[in-house]
C-alpha cells in the first residue's frame, strides 16, 4: 500500500490531453508529466496513480515571474516539440555537466516551434550572422549542432546549417544568464566591425583563417570588458597612438561604432589594445 501511495499524483493544471503540472501526494512536489492522454477526459484536482500511464518525460517546472508565460507556453505548442526540447536541454546539461538557466525552455521552445512551422512551409531560413557565430562561440555551435540532430531525428526532416546558429544563441544566453537579444546585438556589431576594418584595410579576410578567429574574437572579449566596465590598464597606450598611427585611427573609428550601437564609452586603453591588434593584423595580411 505505501508503494501505491508513493505513486498517488494530483493533477494541479492540464495543459492538453497529454501534459500535466502534477504534484506527488507524498512528497509535495510539483513535476511537469508528458503521457499519452494523462490529460484526456480529467479535471484539475483529481488524483491519479502515475503506473497507470507510460510517462514519456518529466521535469521541474520554471519558477519565478516567467513560470507564466512557460505555462501559456505549454498549452499552445505540440507535447512532441516540448519533448524534443527537453531531451535537447537534457544534453546540453549532460555535455556542459552543469545545468543551464532554466528560463531556456521559454525561448527554445518558442523558437523551434516557429522554426519547424516555416520549415513545413517551405519557406526558406536565412542566418547572417552565420560565420560569426561559428566561430565566436564554438562550443555553443556543437551543441546546437547535435541540437538539431535530436529536432532531425523527432520530426524527420532536414534542418538547414542557419538553424544551428541560431539556436547556439539561445545555449549561449543559457550559459551565460545572458538574454538571447543581447547575444544577437553583439555578434551583429562585430559583423559590423569586421566589415569596417575590411573597408578600411582594402582586404577580404578569409574567414576560416586564424586572422579572422582572432579578431572576432578580440572584439568579442573587447565589447564584454566594455559592458562590465572593466578597463584594462594599458601601459603602452602613448607608444601605440605614436608609433602606430593608422590603426590607432581606424580603432577610433571602431570605438565611435561601438558608443553608438551600445551607448557605452570606449576606454583610451581598450582603443589601444584595438589599434595594436590591427597593426599585427595589417601585418599578417601583408
Amino acid at each position: 500500500m505505501l508503494f501505491r501511495f508513493h505513486n498517488i499524483c494530483q493533477r494541479t493544471k492540464i495543459f492538453n490531453n497529454n501534459v500535466i503540472l502534477a504534484e506527488n501526494c507524498l512528497k509535495k512536489q510539483e513535476f511537469i508529466l508528458i503521457a499519452t492522454g494523462i490529460g484526456f477526459s480529467n479535471k484539475q484536482g483529481d488524483t491519479f496513480l502515475r503506473d497507470d500511464y507510460q510517462i514519456k518525460q518529466e521535469f521541474i517546472p520554471l519558477t519565478g515571474d516567467k513560470r507564466n508565460n512557460y505555462f501559456q507556453l505549454l498549452e499552445e505548442v505540440d507535447s512532441k516539440i516540448i519533448q524534443a526540447t527537453e531531451e535537447i536541454i537534457a544534453m546540453i546539461n549532460q555535455e556542459l555537466t552543469a545545468d543551464i538557466n532554466q528560463y531556456i525552455r521559454i525561448g527554445l521552445t518558442d523558437h523551434i516551434a516557429f522554426t519547424l512551422k516555416r520549415i513545413k512551409k517551405g519557406m526558406e531560413i536565412i542566418n547572417p550572422f552565420l560565420v560569426e557565430t561559428r566561430t565566436l562561440y564554438k562550443k555553443e555551435f556543437q551543441l546546437a549542432r547535435q541540437a538539431v540532430a535530436i529536432l532531425e531525428k523527432w520530426f524527420e526532416l532536414v534542418i538547414p546549417e542557419g538553424e544551428i546558429g541560431f539556436i547556439a544563441f539561445h545555449i549561449h544566453g543559457a550559459i551565460n544568464n545572458n538574454e538571447v537579444s543581447k547575444t544577437v546585438k553583439n555578434t551583429s556589431l562585430i559583423k559590423q566591425l569586421v566589415a569596417k576594418i575590411e573597408t578600411e584595410m582594402g582586404q577580404k579576410l578569409e574567414y576560416d583563417s586564424l586572422n579572422y578567429a582572432r579578431l572576432v574574437n578580440h572584439l568579442r572579449f573587447a565589447l564584454e570588458r566594455i559592458e562590465s566596465s572593466e578597463n584594462n590598464i594599458n601601459p603602452l597606450l602613448d607608444n601605440i597612438k605614436t608609433d602606430f598611427k593608422t590603426s590607432y585611427k581606424l580603432a577610433e573609428q571602431l570605438a565611435e561604432l561601438i558608443e553608438e550601437r551600445l551607448d557605452y564609452k570606449v576606454p583610451e586603453d581598450e582603443k589601444g589594445y584595438l589599434a595594436l591588434h590591427l597593426h599585427r593584423l595589417e601585418k599578417n595580411l601583408n
